[in-house]
């Protein structure tokens, strides 16, 4: 028999008629399924095109070997259609095409059942006509049922589980299960079934505890993912919150880093107005103190310094020889300029009052470590060298050279024990950035008896760089490998 003659023979006519309407409802369900946007009239023409050639093409399988394998071969070939069609994973695919068709089998079993009654009564015997009505019925119960409520947006869990393995096998089973239980039942005769029925109820009951299992294994793996992911987001909550955190400390250590300067400054004030008796009468210094400090200091400086005429610069200088004094280091003090010009246009009186504090006190305790007999720190201030700066010259130790690659980025100090807290240079850093300021530290030798160490040389000259002027420049150079500072031998 040739292809022709395969074709037109009843049995095959009706059966390429029948599958030819399931498979177009298949693509109908699977667009369905996933609510997909709609074809177009030119994809449904290829879609109907590829139809008739794929169920051509089934026919010839059915003839040749089964109606089984005939099955197999159209749930492939309409998959791969949709998988290329819709731009979709060729297993996902399968899988949607093998629910659709067991969706498609139901349906039309039921249209069949549906039809049968009223023909038997009218005793209907032209196959043809009972196919064309079996269709329609067919055709309505699809569309009836992707009418329902639940159904008009496509199936929720389906589109949301596209790379859920676990769920993806569960569904590809129940729907393989349906499918060849319909070609089963679609193949066999009455005897058959009656020694088939102990075991499709068995099958049933096995098909049922696999779902229910399934199901469980499913619901548990998602509060599982929606634990993790919940952890996950409260664990990255918690590193917001540390930074967030880091960062507030941070601005707390500079503000009370430079509030204690300020405190004990005003200590040193008060110190000298009780010692005075100026103003005791007008005030109350006891609670005052009691506040800022349990400490009073009785030892006033012995040479008077120039003025600023800045009163809160007067003071924190005053304060800072009182220190110095209390440590036996000579403190000296240079003006030249208008320092009232230099608070005005280049630094607020504040930021230049702390930095006065951190670095004369960094200098106090850099000389406190050292065993020089020369200890001596010089401040210059105002117009020096064409620009306004503020110089602080020492004796004592040099710098540590990892403090000074850490300058700036984090606070960095080796003298913990001496009420050093690294947080200065941070404030520094901070004020130079505002202000476009210039520092170059500048180290010219080890202690000794007759010159100074080192110089902090801030100029407000609006070009805000950090340089490093050392005798050991090498040295520092081969352990600034990344940051690639600039590095200057003197």
């Amino acid at each position: 028999m040739n292809t022709i003659e395969i074709f037109l023979s009843n049995q095959n006519i009706m059966y390429f008629a029948k599958m030819f309407a399931i498979s177009i409802c298949t693509f109908y369900i699977n667009y369905k399924i996933l609510n997909a946007e709609k074809y177009g009239k030119i994809e449904w023409i290829l879609i109907s095109i590829g139809t008739l050639a794929i169920n051509c093409f089934c026919v010839i399988i059915k003839y040749i070997v089964n109606s089984t394998s005939s099955i197999i071969c159209l749930t492939i070939l309409v998959a791969l259609a949709f998988s290329k069609v819709k731009k979709i994973k060729f297993g996902y695919a399968v899988l949607i095409s093998v629910l659709s068709l067991s969706i498609n089998f139901i349906l039309y079993s039921i249209a069949v059942s549906l039809c049968f009654l009223p023909f038997k009564l009218i005793n209907m015997e032209n196959k043809y006509i009972i196919l064309f009505f079996i269709m329609i019925v067919y055709a309505v119960l699809v569309k009836k049922l992707f009418n329902l409520k639940r159904l008009k947006k496509g199936i929720t869990f389906l589109k949301k589980n596209q790379n859920n393995e676990g769920f993806e096998i569960l569904i590809l089973n129940i729907s393989a299960i349906l499918l060849f239980s319909y070609i089963i039942l679609s193949n066999s005769d009455i005897d058959s079934m009656k020694s088939l029925f102990i075991y499709i109820i068995i099958f049933t009951i096995i098909m049922f505890i696999t779902i229910q299992k399934s199901l469980q294994l499913y619901y548990k793996q998602k509060l599982l993912i929606q634990d993790l992911e919940e952890t996950k987001k409260e664990l990255e909550n918690k590193k917001e919150e540390i930074k967030q955190l880091e960062k507030e400390n941070l601005e707390f250590s500079k503000t009370s880093h430079s509030i204690a300067h300020k405190q004990k400054s005003l200590e040193n004030k008060l110190n000298e107005l009780i010692l005075k008796n100026e103003i005791a009468s007008e005030i109350d210094l006891k609670e005052r103190i009691n506040k800022i400090s349990k400490e009073i200091y009785n030892k006033t400086a012995e040479i008077e310094l120039t003025k600023t005429e800045i009163p809160e610069i007067d003071d924190m200088l005053k304060y800072m020889q009182s220190e110095c004094s209390k440590n036996d280091i000579d403190f000296q003090l240079q003006l030249s300029g208008n320092i009232h010009h230099m608070i005005n246009h280049h630094i607020a009186k504040e930021k230049l009052e702390i930095l006065l504090a951190d670095h004369i006190k960094n200098a106090i305790i850099a000389i406190n470590y050292s065993d020089n007999i020369n200890k001596s720190i010089l401040v210059r201030m105002g117009i020096i060298d064409g620009n306004y700066g503020l110089y602080i010259y020492d004796s004592g130790i040099e710098f540590e050279i990892e403090t000074l690659l850490n300058l700036g980025e984090k606070p960095s100090t080796t003298h913990k024990e001496s009420g050093g807290t690294g947080m200065g240079f941070m404030n520094t850093f901070d004020t130079l950035k505002a202000s476009k300021a210039s520092m170059t530290i500048k180290e010219y030798n080890k202690p000794c008896k007759d010159n100074f160490t080192k110089l902090i040389m801030i100029k407000f000259d609006d070009k805000n760089e950090f340089k490093i002027c050392s005798y050991r420049a090498e040295e520092i150079k081969n352990e600034d490998i990344m940051k690639k500072l600039k590095i200057e031998s003197i």
